[in-house]
């Protein structure tokens, strides 16, 4: 009576789908029919367990896909695929990787299937990947020829897969369309041992011992939160707290619902892949006043844009940006809540640098003219930031205090390059492509973004410092840098070509941004002007080796890309050039014989004010600014010490100079040697730096016979328009109070 009793029950259970829950000790044979279908949804009708499909005995499942029809009862088999899952109840001895033999047959016309092996409750919810494969065709497919067929089994096994003794139902997923009947799996132990992994049991901190489960046995020593020997498994929300530091992991995987964020300051090494399975925001990275997070990885990166860096700006002021990521939408960007972006009319404040355009209008940030090409209303789905690109856009003020621009792509895994173009005056804006610091010259690391670039650039970045509202001129002879994560920049292109990103350049390190100073131990003079709330610099560097010419990568213009109200820059020592220099690199030598020319540009009538940074300075030296309109020299090496005049008009060349001297003053000879005497161009003649008096000039062709004799007052700067002469060399006699002076120049 109870054998018929429970053949009974166990006939009523089939119909319905259930199977009785008889644990399966692995390693061990899993009779598949002993697992449950209830949890397909609506479609386990004709999920059948047991020999209810026909055939053959022992049958298990159809996996079919079921449709109700319309008015009646039950369901029907539309003829096509669905996917379908069983839970099995199991009880694992020892936690170790296991190999899986599926005994199965399918029908020759049918596909491979994509067979998932997953760890699961009994509901089949928190579901974890442990293996996924291709079960072998058997009409000879690209996948190989199987001889299992309608009435003859076949086997395939797969290896390698991690079992822990905290597992108590696993589940078979057939993800495809085509059918399949499974008879039995057989598990074995495998000699390959189970990795050591962390796996999330709840939502949490990482460095929080309770939010992990650990598996595998690490080869040193062993650890309660993840390190470097072990793959992480999320499947709840994991957070890098702010200020945690130093995250590690072999690998990274996650489920659909999984989440990593990292705060701001924390660093993530990831040696292996990252997959994230959540759409967007499979991992968040936040960025805030300078202050970052950063990953690198080592192998490969799940695509589809699941990474989001979530940048804070300054308010209302101008910042040069890049995504950090590739395949970056526009549209994710500009139409996310969190992005704070200035609109105007149809045109967002988020421009590229075109500098083949008309002069820099500072008017156009939302218009239609200047050097800025602004993204319009009408950005679709389809246009993407760019890798290695620069931006540059604005915040508003309709967050609050929250003013961030929102970044939505994946992560590079290799070097990226951007086209750079000699166009206009050649400036392009580049911007660092990944979520990482990069080392930007040779004092930072061999592998820099200057040298890796040095046959297609001058040797100069330029970084706009939003929050000073000044550029920041960096080269190869600055104090070691490194370019921020997301920061946009400046380069001047000599030859057109792909400016190189590499990843070997990516550094971890945050303790220097592009406008941190370090000291060393060379004569350095660090000269800043002050007018209103304006400041500008201008640094001299004194270093073995360098001349008093331009010397490229040492030498660094003021950016040119377009114009600035307050302008302060240095002209190169031997003159006969008009460059305006942000950094001047001169010999570590004979201080007395180099005075510096020293040029402003501000409103005219406008009060600056002088100050200096002196580091290093020689014993017995000191340095003097000479205001040689006033006649006066005042010492700016001393603390607080500081000079201010009236400017008179836009441009006061000839008028300041800069002195290393042993004394205050300097003789008629040495000053008269500080002018500067050159072409303009091929019919002027320029001469800058002449103390207020009476000067004339003469012009001898190289046979000594004199071709030109002019006289005047000088004020500074004088222009002289040259007459029709022959191209070749001659000889400029100045004569002035304080004695004469004869230069070459060459007339072509």
């Amino acid at each position: 009576m109870k054998k018929i009793l429970h053949k009974l029950l166990f006939a009523a259970l089939l119909i319905s789908g259930f199977a009785f829950y008889s644990q399966t000790t692995l390693p061990g044979t899993i009779e598949v029919e002993t697992g449950d279908l209830s949890q397909n949804n609506a479609h386990f009708a004709n999920n059948k367990l047991g020999s209810g499909n026909g055939g053959t005995n022992n049958i298990v499942e159809k996996w079919r896909k079921t449709r109700i029809n319309s008015g009646t009862a039950g369901e029907a088999d539309s003829g096509a695929g669905k996917s379908g899952t069983i839970i099995i109840p199991v009880s694992v001895a020892a936690d170790g990787n296991y190999n899986f033999t599926f005994t199965y047959f399918k029908n020759s016309a049918n596909k491979s299937d994509d067979i998932k092996i997953n760890s699961t409750d009994a509901t089949g919810g928190n579901s974890s990947l442990l293996a996924s494969f291709s079960m072998i065709r058997n009409d000879g497919g690209p996948e190989g020829t199987n001889t299992a067929t309608t009435s003859s089994y076949s086997t395939q096994t797969v290896t390698g897969v991690p079992l822990t003794t905290g597992i108590t139902y696993i589940t078979f997923e057939n993800s495809d369309s085509a059918s399949l009947n499974l008879d039995n799996v057989i598990v074995a132990a495998s000699s390959a041992p189970i990795p050591p992994t962390m796996t999330s049991t709840k939502d949490g901190e990482w460095n929080d011992p309770t939010v992990w489960t650990v598996s595998g046995t690490a080869a040193t020593t062993p650890s309660a939160t993840p390190t470097s020997e072990y793959d992480v498994v999320l499947g709840h929300v994991v957070t890098i707290p702010s200020n945690m530091g130093v995250a590690t992991a072999k690998s990274i995987g996650s489920t659909s619902g999984a989440q990593l964020i990292l705060r701001q300051n924390n660093t993530l090494t990831v040696e292996g892949d990252i997959s994230l399975a959540r759409s967007n925001d499979g991992m968040i990275l936040y960025a805030q006043n300078g202050n970052f997070s950063t990953v690198t990885i080592g192998g490969a990166y799940t695509s589809d844009k699941k990474t989001t860096i979530v940048k804070r700006l300054s308010q209302d002021k101008w910042t040069l940006v890049s995504s950090g990521l590739s395949n970056a939408k526009q549209f994710k960007t500009l139409d996310d809540s969190r992005n704070y972006t200035v609109k105007e009319g149809n045109k967002y404040a988020f421009g590229s640098y075109d500098d083949s355009r008309s002069v820099f209008d500072p008017g156009a940030a939302a218009g239609t003219t200047g050097k800025y090409v602004y993204v319009t209303d009408d950005h679709g789905t389809g246009p993407v930031w760019g890798s290695g690109i620069g931006w540059a856009t604005k915040s508003n003020n309709a967050g609050g205090s929250k003013h961030d621009v929102v970044f939505m792509g994946d992560l590079h895994t290799d070097d990226v390059s951007v086209a750079v173009s000699t166009d206009g005056n050649g400036y392009n804006l580049v911007g660092n492509p990944y979520p990482t610091y990069l080392y930007g010259n040779p004092n930072a690391d061999a592998i820099n973004v200057l040298t890796a670039n040095s046959s297609l650039i001058d040797g100069t970045i330029w970084f706009w410092d939003s929050d000073n509202e000044t550029w920041v001129t960096k080269n190869l002879s600055s104090n070691a840098f490194h370019i921020q994560p997301l920061q946009g920049f400046f380069v001047k292109t000599t030859t057109a070509g792909d400016f190189s990103f590499t990843e070997a350049m990516q550094t971890h390190e945050s303790n220097s941004n592009p406008f941190y100073k370090t000291t060393n131990s060379r004569f350095e003079i660090d000269l800043s002007i002050a007018s209103g709330k304006l400041n500008r610099k201008t640094s001299i560097r004194y270093i073995d080796g360098k001349t008093t010419s331009f010397d490229n990568g040492y030498d660094s213009n003021i950016f040119g890309g377009y114009a600035s109200e307050l302008e302060l820059y240095t002209g190169l020592v031997d003159g006969n050039s008009s460059k305006k220099l942000a950094i001047q690199s001169l010999p570590n030598e004979n201080y007395e014989d180099m005075i510096i020319p020293v040029g402003v540009t501000a409103d005219a009538d406008s009060e600056i004010t002088f100050s200096a940074e002196t580091l290093n300075v020689p014993t017995g030296y000191k340095v003097f600014l000479e205001d040689r309109l006033k006649s006066t020299f005042t010492r700016l090496d001393e603390v607080n010490s500081a000079y201010t005049a009236i400017v008179s008009e836009k441009s006061t060349e000839g008028r300041f100079y800069l002195h290393a001297k042993s004394s205050a003053l300097s003789t008629d000879t040495e000053l008269l040697n500080s002018v500067s005497i050159y072409k303009s161009n091929t019919s002027t003649l320029r001469i800058v730096g002449l103390s207020q008096g009476k000067a004339s000039v003469k012009l001898f062709n190289i046979l000594g016979k004199q071709v030109m004799s002019t006289n005047f007052n000088t004020s500074g700067v004088k222009e002289i328009t040259l007459p029709n002469l022959a191209s070749g060399v001659y000889i400029v006699q100045l004569e002035t109070e304080a004695g004469k002076l004869n230069k070459k120049i060459v007339l072509e």
